[in-house]
């Protein structure tokens, strides 16, 4: 009896300490920059510095871009420990190039590794390696929907995550290359475009303020960027996000946190110097940000037949929100998402259509994985529903997004034009023009799904003003 008591104490301990560092290991980082958002002193001293910075993906394939964006989610999103096996180094992440999207093994004719190598160290290609039965087929991911597979080369270490050599390889052959005629995204070049004639018109208005900006994901040169306005004697740097909506995922807990790091360092370096640090508020919070939209989806609707029936989607990217209740996303995105979504419903009716609906959607994680309930509204389910309805139209507005993206050209059309007959994901992009719009149209039966775009060319000017504003709202209050 001694000995099954000591057994029961001993195995008590042992669940109560894993416990208590489960706990440790996946409390949130602190201190939580959205609360000190909502309380910040907002009054720049001396000289000043404006930082934007964001999730902006680089015109042509990087492949550190993707290494980092897959640290990144799984720091955050996943918990300890699961997170240690999400890391592992399983070996060397291969694909087919004829079959990027597979989810069923197959046997390869070709593999390549996340670099373009269809060969190993010492010149053996790797499709003999398969051949020798040293390749093995690593199924989709079971968290993600309608994920792919992949190929692993067990032979030796990628040097990386495997799970790291599996989203670059899948950028550099589909997002850069297969998948879009010219090559490259055009979310660097666009969002660029937007920050600088943002920061042109500040320096219009303001003296001696420096202005830098970076794609958070690039760490070094984000430093350096921020060390080179210190060094110039800034005092205090305004960070701003070329975003609609803050969250804790890409702003607090990612392209913030990692400035408010960067000052640490350099302040640590120079004792004595304490830097003040505003967050500016998201573009979102200014009305031309939804006038960009709202005059996007005018003249949609001026394309339209009277007598349509017509949906219009407003449509966020998403997140498995039950698993996120503290997400500063959620009490941030109302003053936009729902002002937006009523002044697309006040056009709407201005239309002489027959039946109309609007609503309001997400591209991501309203599927069966994380949402087998459908409480929440997916993009996918919205279209389908205008569909069996019998409507002529139903129009995807995408208000999160201000240029296209690896999300809005494939990774959330691939869920959002799920069982459409028409869709094609093999079929390239083909957007040579960024100075307008790219949209898409797919027919299914009677309904035309049109997928509206983001506001590039003439209706880009609206973002400059958003960005512009919400800096500005900070810059004013210099003393």
């Amino acid at each position: 009896m001694a000995v099954l008591i000591s057994i029961i104490v001993l195995l008590a301990v042992i669940v109560g300490g894993f416990f208590i560092l489960y706990k440790v290991k996946n409390k949130r980082p602190e201190p939580d920059y959205f609360e000190i958002y909502k309380t910040q002193d907002t009054v720049p001293v001396g000289k000043v510095g404006v930082f934007a910075t964001s999730l902006i993906l680089p015109e042509k394939h990087v492949h550190s871009f993707w290494h980092n964006i897959v640290y990144k989610i799984f720091s955050q999103i996943v918990p300890w420990p699961f997170r240690i096996f999400a890391f592992k180094d399983k070996g060397v992440a291969l694909y087919d190039p004829a079959h990027v999207h597979a989810r069923e093994e197959f046997t390869p004719a070709r593999l390549v590794d996340a670099f373009g190598n269809e060969e190993d160290f010492d010149g053996t290609p790797y499709i003999e390696r398969y051949r020798q039965g040293q390749v093995v087929w690593a199924p989709p991911s079971k968290r993600i929907y309608l994920d792919n597979g992949y190929f692993i080369y067990k032979g030796r270490l990628g040097g990386a995550p495997t799970l790291c050599g599996k989203l670059a390889g899948k950028s550099r052959l589909y997002y850069y290359d297969i998948g879009i005629v010219q090559k490259k995204l055009p979310h660097w070049e666009e969002t660029f475009k937007m920050i600088n004639a943002a920061f042109d018109k500040l320096g219009q208005k303001y003296d001696n303020i420096e202005f830098r900006s970076e794609t958070n994901l690039f760490h070094y040169s984000s430093k350096q960027k921020i060390f080179e306005m210190l060094d110039a004697g800034c005092e205090t740097i305004v960070l701003v996000a070329p975003m609609a909506i803050y969250s804790h995922f890409e702003e607090f807990n990612s392209s913030f946190r990692h400035v408010f790091e960067y000052i640490e360092e350099w302040e640590h370096k120079h004792p004595g110097k304490k830097i003040k640090v505003i967050m500016a508020p998201q573009m979102g919070d200014f009305q031309p940000m939804r006038q960009a939209f709202v005059d996007m989806l005018k003249d949609r609707l001026d394309t339209i037949p009277e007598g349509s029936d017509v949906t219009v989607a407003v449509t966020v990217h998403g997140m498995p929100w039950d698993a996120f209740q503290w997400e500063a996303w959620l009490q941030l995105a109302p003053p936009y998402r729902d002002k937006l979504f009523e002044d697309c419903k006040e056009l709407l009716e201005t239309y002489k259509f027959g039946r109309t609906n609007i609503v309001t959607c997400q591209d991501e994680f309203a599927d069966p994985i994380w949402d087998p309930d459908e409480k929440y509204s997916g993009t996918n389910r919205v279209y389908w529903q205008a569909i069996n309805d019998g409507y002529d139209y139903v129009i995807g507005l995408p208000i999160e997004f201000m240029a296209e993206n690896s999300d809005t050209l494939f990774h959330h059309a691939l869920k959002n034009y799920e069982n459409m007959e028409n869709y094609n994901i093999d079929e390239p992009i083909d957007y040579a023009d960024q100075s307008v719009p790219y949209w898409r149209e797919i027919m299914q039966g009677k309904t035309h799904v049109i997928y509206n775009g983001v506001p590039t060319g003439k209706y880009q000017h609206h973002l400059v003003e958003a960005l512009y504003q919400a800096i500005d709202s900070v810059l004013t209050q210099r003393q």
